[in-house]
C-alpha cells in the first residue's frame, strides 16, 4: 500500500490545497493523518470541507481538534494559541464538529504492524522531542512504525540496539528494514517548525518498505493575510514565512 502520511493542517486551507495537486502526482492508494485540522489559521470550514473529500484510510484527533468537538480545557495550550482555538471553536459549524469529533482517538493500528497517534504513545500532549520521549514512546508501543505529529517537525527515529535520529530535508528517500521498529513524523503541512516554510508530508509504501518526505511550496502570503483580517494573532501568520 501506498500512503500520504500528513499532520498538522491547522486551517492553512492555502497548504491543504497545495498537498491535494501533490496527491495526485504521486499515486497514493489512501491517505493517513495524524491529526490537527483546525486551530491557528483563519479558514476552518472551508479546509475541513477539502479536507473531506480526501481518500482517507484513517485519521486521528489531534489536541486542537479535540477543544474544539469536545469540553476540554485549554490550559494547556500558550496564550495566543488559547485565543486561536476558542475563535475557532465558535467558527466550526455543527456539522463540520460532528465530523471531526469522529477521529479516532489515542494510538490505534493499522495494516502492518503500524501505529498511529497525534502525540505521543505513552501520554497526551506530550511532545517527542528529546531522547528521553523518544525512548519512552519505543517502550510504550511495539509497533514496526509508530507515525506521530505534533511537534510540527520532520524527524525519523529508529532503534534496534540504539536510538539514531534523522531529520529529512526535501525528497530525502529512506529504506526501511524489519530488523529496526521507527517513528515517524511527516512534519506539518499548514505551519512547520523546522526552518522550513514550505508543507510538509510523507509519502510511506509499505510494499517497498520505503518513505520518502515531500516539501512542497504554497500561497504563503495568502494564509497570511487572511489570518490578520481575522483578527487572529499576527504571530500565527508571522511565522508561516519562517517555518518557526
Amino acid at each position: 500500500m501506498r500512503y500520504c502520511v500528513f499532520a498538522d493542517v491547522h486551517a492553512n486551507l492555502e497548504a491543504l490545497k497545495a498537498i491535494l495537486l501533490v496527491l495526485k502526482q504521486e499515486k497514493v492508494d489512501r491517505s493517513i493523518f495524524l491529526g490537527d485540522l483546525v486551530g491557528y489559521g483563519a479558514q476552518p470550514n472551508e479546509t475541513i470541507e477539502l479536507f473531506r473529500t480526501i481518500n482517507l484510510h484513517t485519521a486521528v484527533c489531534g489536541n486542537h481538534d479535540r477543544v474544539v468537538v469536545r469540553n476540554t480545557q485549554v490550559i494547556d495550550f500558550q496564550t495566543l494559541a488559547r485565543y486561536s482555538i476558542l475563535w475557532t471553536k465558535q467558527q466550526v459549524t455543527t456539522d463540520n464538529k460532528r465530523y471531526l469529533a469522529a477521529f479516532n482517538d489515542g494510538l490505534v493500528k493499522i495494516e502492518g504492524n503500524i501505529g498511529i497517534v497525534h502525540c505521543s504513545p505513552y501520554r497526551r500532549n506530550v511532545y517527542i522531542l528529546n531522547r528521553r520521549d523518544i525512548k519512552k514512546a519505543f517502550q510504550k508501543s511495539q509497533n514496526w512504525i509508530t507515525l506521530f505529529a505534533h511537534t510540527h517537525i520532520a524527524a525519523m527515529h529508529s532503534i534496534d540496539n540504539k536510538v539514531s535520529t534523522l531529520y529529512p530535508e526535501n525528497d530525502f528517500y529512506y529504506p526501511l528494514s524489519r530488523k529496526k521498529r521507527y517513528l515517524i513524523n511527516p512534519g506539518a503541512v499548514g505551519q512547520p517548525r523546522d526552518l522550513d516554510s514550505r508543507a510538509s508530508i510523507a509519502i510511506l509504501d509499505t510494499n517497498e518498505k520505503m518513505i520518502y518526505w515531500k516539501r512542497i511550496e504554497y500561497d504563503i502570503r495568502s494564509a497570511q493575510d487572511k489570518i490578520r483580517e481575522e483578527g487572529l494573532p499576527s504571530w500565527h501568520a508571522n511565522r508561516l514565512g519562517i517555518g518557526q
